[in-house]
């Protein structure tokens, strides 16, 4: 195995994908998955083309398709939520575009489809629906008439993506956070800047945290303690394709933590100060590199995790007392908490794609973490109620977003004139 590693690095992460998903899933659900990537795509692109022939004429109907980054979460999930409270699925049907398992017990008039298995009839959604919006697999307009938005699954975080994420150019709609920050993210897109298509309007994800509804944190623990502490690491190695974004190897699959003492140290620490860390694991993170276990202060939450409990990112973070993250868009959405901010840095300089300011630091309002005791200095701060960036979050949060209130999905429904 150690000869095949040296010779072919990528067919034994292959084989350790496989190898973890035969032992968690099974093999008929392997088996599945790679018949869906496999050979359900090429299907589907052949029905999306018979589609245009059977379709393209036909006229458009009330419906809105929407497809988010993990299902009814982000931008996505979050107009959803708007859509279904104030009953516009009574007049318009609601088409999702799934990856995962559809819910049993869908809203009056919604409907899920997986979104690259072949189907005929989403095919037909898709050419006759007047609305579309996407958070995360993106497809443009499919015939005139239709208003087709780019949601974002994520606000803005540091990392650079110029040249990994390209837009259609048929869209009517690309949100953007702030007036500050257009120009910035049309140059990462490819995009000419100014350009129309760019609308400032908020985040539907960011409503959560103005709406007064009861966050999700007791849905992982109804222990107290003194302070909770979100860490959201962003991926490094992908899952799904052979993306490895950091050059540096994670013994157990996260920053700062150098192996199993360190995490008991940590813990004992936490039990200390009488609080609890919640690593939520990024849902694109290939689960094989995760090492780190579950302790009595440490929470370990993965994809699965979090799809089984229902929690949502945004409502768990308006639930919790700091946040620690890296240069990924979870900081940002966390700005709207207005709570401490801790940011991780100690892989910053093996990060391959770069960051999108020259001197990153200047847009980092809290406290830069480097290693372990910096990580535990953090949190003893947050446990003794200490905020000394507090006037600097704000600043940043003010320059980085337009609106601080619970009506972006509103203007997103007025935009789309429904």
């Amino acid at each position: 195995m150690d000869t095949l590693h040296q010779q072919n690095p990528k067919m034994m992460r292959l084989l350790e994908k496989i190898e973890y998903r035969v032992e968690k899933y099974g093999v008929i659900y392997v088996l599945h998955m790679i018949l869906q990537n496999k050979v359900y795509r090429h299907v589907d692109n052949w029905i999306m083309s018979l589609g245009n022939l059977l379709f393209s004429r036909l006229k458009l109907s009330d419906t809105i398709v929407i497809e988010s980054h993990n299902d009814f979460d982000m931008n996505g999930g979050a107009f959803y939520n708007y859509l279904i409270k104030h009953n516009y699925n009574k007049k318009y049907k609601i088409v999702w575009l799934l990856r995962n398992k559809k819910p049993e017990n869908l809203p009056e008039n919604v409907i899920g489809f997986n979104m690259f298995k072949p189907s005929l009839r989403k095919t037909y959604y898709l050419y006759t629906a007047k609305f579309m919006t996407f958070d995360h697999q993106v497809l443009g307009r499919l015939k005139n008439g239709q208003t087709v938005c780019y949601l974002d699954h994520g606000s803005i975080g540091l990392k650079a993506f110029k040249g990994k994420s390209m837009l259609p150019d048929a869209l009517d709609c690309i949100l953007m956070p702030s007036n500050f920050l257009a120009p910035i993210l049309a140059d990462q897109y490819n995009l000419p800047y100014p350009n129309e298509k760019i609308k400032i309007l908020g985040y539907p994800m960011h409503d959560t945290f103005y709406d007064g509804t009861k966050g999700d944190l007791s849905k992982i623990t109804n222990d107290s303690y003194k302070k909770v502490i979100l860490w959201m690491p962003t991926f490094r190695k992908a899952i799904s394709f052979d993306r490895n974004d950091s050059t540096m190897e994670l013994p157990l699959g996260v920053p700062i933590l150098e192996n199993v003492n360190a995490c008991i140290r940590l813990n004992d620490f936490l039990q200390e100060e009488n609080a609890l860390l919640i690593i939520k694991i990024h849902p694109m993170q290939d689960p094989t590199t995760i090492k780190i276990k579950e302790m009595s202060n440490i929470i370990i939450l993965d994809k699965n995790a979090v799809k089984q409990r229902g929690i949502d990112n945004y409502r768990l973070m308006k639930d919790v007392d700091a946040l620690i993250s890296d240069y990924s868009s979870a900081a940002y959405d966390f700005l709207h908490a207005d709570k401490p901010i801790g940011f991780t840095l100690d892989d910053v300089k093996d990060y391959k794609l770069g960051l999108i300011f020259e001197k990153p630091e200047e847009y980092m309002p809290g406290h830069i973490i480097f290693n372990q005791n910096d990580f535990m200095a953090f949190i003893e701060d947050v446990v003794n109620g200490k905020d000394p960036y507090m006037q600097e979050r704000r600043r940043i949060s003010d320059l980085f977003f337009k609106y601080h209130d619970r009506n972006s999905s509103q203007r997103l429904a007025e935009f789309l004139d429904l």
